[in-house]
């Protein structure tokens, strides 16, 4: 499981930081050692933002474990819907 977090650091203050949102890609179990497929969801945090739960889903499919992760960080949000 992959977590990526959003914090917020006011006058880059790590001790006021606030959470903004985070994104959970977990592998659904399925594909070869060359390739996986993961679910994805994208949850907002803290306060400010009110909405609880996911707030966006999406899978990918066949993802090819040699790249970076942060390509499927990005492929991650394209799934989802967000560009």
């Amino acid at each position: 499981m992959v977590v990526v977090k959003i914090e917020l650091w006011p006058h880059g203050d790590q001790k006021k930081a606030r959470d903004l949102g985070s994104m959970i890609i977990c592998n659904d179990r399925t594909g070869t050692p060359e390739e996986c497929s993961y679910n994805v969801a994208i949850s907002h945090g803290g306060r400010y933002w009110g909405r609880p739960g996911v707030w966006k889903k999406g899978k990918i499919e066949k993802y090819r474990r040699s790249l970076s992760p942060y390509h499927l960080v990005a492929r991650a949000l394209a799934v989802c819907g967000i560009r």
